[in-house]
């Protein structure tokens, strides 16, 4: 079998499809993909929301709770409890499949009836406290913040998983007491760290491995006591560190503008790899045989996949843990074989779903738990199901709509409430072109006690008083980053900060995360050379060829840093 050049249906740009891609539609038996990597990976994300949160009423007990999904929306949202629980039953909602209409318009009509969970996480069930944080399981603790598990105290971060004390972070694992961290792994006491392992008590370091007690290092292995890449005896390191006075706001601040430009003076590895082999992408941690994935580890045999802890045999899946044999899944954790679904956890076979959880071969179905041989909410006989199930196949070929994830002008959120945004930003008008939704954002009235340039410029001189402020936000809304103007601090918040010298940030969490997000690079490869003189090495890399950053090969990065 050839390699096959398509023509995004989409965006009308061109894409390759390759042999062992072909291999793996027929193995679960879809057609091949008519919408290119990029337009796949846009149609997903804009089927969840990060970051957007509601206050509003449940639609059983009638509860005040938060949730992702606003008050406008026709279908019913339920707290935990009332979600989990058993006085409501999900097939009452059920349908027969109506061959005469497309299944996605159907489907869609389905979603605006049946109950959903109002944030998606297992608080009250496998999780504890931790009521407003979104796609999170096996945690307590956590505070705001979004895609991971097993984690203790996190807050304000993003894709953390088995860590304890984390704030204000973006993909973490296996680390403890860390604030402002940034794609490193096994980190201990790190503050305003990235690309940093197996490390502790560092700050403001930059591709760190196996190292302690170092500030404003780039590239080290295995070193203690450095600063600024100058070894220092224990005594005199405790020295200068006193003299820079780290624990300082407007320190910080003048450290932050010194370190983006420490880490241009360094050759960064074309892709940061760990423990992987024959791997393409970024940030992939013991992995093989799989290529184009992004912030993954424990890969086999997987393409097209984008945060994700364990996976094998999968193509085009997003946010999730643990999958097997999945394609275009939205957060398909613990599943097998399937396919085109949306938050659906630990099923087989279950296919066209949304928020249905430890079901078998179900197809078009929602909200379902513990079901097997269901349709549109219908539960069938065996027989039945694989009959009607097959006949819907057929009926959507003939529509085109078979072997494609759900269109975005069916998606529940507006382009800007999705996590679409904040990998492929647009403005209003640019959105309200492509007919896609633009949420308006609702007026603030909040009644700010205080505002950041009064805030003390050490955590030492702060008192529980703080607690009971509603801080300004230095953006106040003059940025792109969803400023929510005004903030505060919570109790674990703030005991976290104290733990680990940590002044109060002057900035919204909102402000904050997107500040984050600068830094990372974007969902796409591109063909380049390495920079070092002499080297003809070539190689796929998330470094655009007009960045500021020195890229090398595999072989001439390990000269350089070892």
């Amino acid at each position: 079998m050839k390699s096959e050049t398509k023509n995004c249906q989409n965006c009308k740009k061109n894409f390759i499809i390759e042999p062992d891609d072909f291999s793996f539609y027929e193995k679960i038996k879809v057609p091949p993909p008519t919408f290119c990597p990029e337009c796949r990976v846009k149609r997903r994300l804009m089927w969840r929301n990060e970051r957007n949160f509601y206050y509003r009423k449940c639609s059983l007990c009638q509860k005040n709770i938060v949730s992702s999904y606003n008050s406008g929306l026709k279908f019913p949202v339920y707290c935990q409890k009332c979600w989990w629980g058993d006085k409501w039953d999900p097939y009452q909602y059920g349908q027969d499949f109506d061959f005469s209409r497309p299944f996605f318009e159907q489907f869609r009509e389905l979603i605006d009836k049946v109950p959903m969970l109002g944030m998606q996480n297992d608080d009250g069930i496998a999780s504890l406290n931790c009521e407003y944080i979104q796609d999170f399981a096996f945690s307590k603790n956590c505070y705001l913040t979004a895609a991971g598990w097993y984690c203790d105290n996190v807050m304000y971060s993003y894709y953390t998983c088995y860590d304890t004390d984390v704030m204000d972070s973006y993909f973490i694992n296996h680390s403890e007491k860390c604030y402002e961290c940034f794609e490193s792994h096994r980190i201990s006491a790190c503050k305003y760290c990235h690309l940093c392992f197996d490390s502790v008590d560092l700050m403001f370091c930059y591709d760190l491995r196996g190292c302690n007690n170092c500030f404003m290092c780039t590239g080290l292995r295995n070193k203690s006591y450095y600063i600024r890449n100058k070894l220092y005896s224990r005594e005199d390191y405790l020295k200068e560190l006193k003299k820079e006075n780290i624990n300082s706001r407007k320190n910080i601040e003048k450290f932050k503008k010194e370190f983006i430009e420490i880490k241009l003076k360094i050759p960064h590895k074309f892709s940061p790899t760990l423990k992987s082999i024959k791997c393409t992408g970024h940030m992939i941690f013991e992995s093989k045989m799989s290529k184009d994935c992004f912030w993954v580890n424990g890969l086999e045999n997987c393409r097209y996949l984008m945060n994700v802890d364990g996976a094998k045999d999968c193509y085009d899946v997003n946010n999730t843990g643990r999958p097997n044999l999945c394609y275009e899944c939205v957060t398909p954790d613990n599943c097998y074989n399937c396919s085109f679904n949306i938050f659906c956890w630990k099923g087989n076979d279950v296919f066209y779903s949304y928020n249905c959880h430890s079901c078998n071969n179900c197809f078009g179905c929602i909200g379902l738990r513990h079901s097997e041989y269901s349709i549109f909410n219908k539960k069938y006989s065996k027989e039945e199901y694989f009959k009607i199930k097959n006949e819907i196949i057929t009926h959507m070929k003939k529509t085109e709509e078979y072997g494609e994830f759900f269109p975005i002008n069916k998606s529940i959120y507006s382009y800007n409430e999705s996590f679409c945004v904040d990998y492929f930003p647009m403005s209003e008008e640019e959105a309200k072109k492509l007919n896609l939704a633009w949420r308006k954002e609702e007026k603030k009235n909040y009644q700010i006690t205080i505002t950041s340039e009064k805030l003390p410029d050490e955590i030492k001189d702060v008192d529980d008083s703080i607690l009971n402020e509603i801080i300004k936000c230095e953006h106040d809304s003059q940025c792109s980053h969803s400023c929510a103007t005004a903030f505060k601090v919570v109790e674990r918040e703030l005991m976290l900060y104290r733990k680990l010298n940590i002044p109060i940030p002057i900035l919204c969490p909102n402000c904050r995360y997107f500040e984050r997000v600068k830094q990372r690079n974007p969902l796409k490869l591109w063909h380049r050379k390495c920079m070092k003189k002499g080297c003809t090495n070539e190689f796929e890399t998330s470094y655009a060829p007009e960045r500021s950053e020195i890229v090398y090969c595999e072989r001439c990065y390990q000269n350089e840093m070892y």
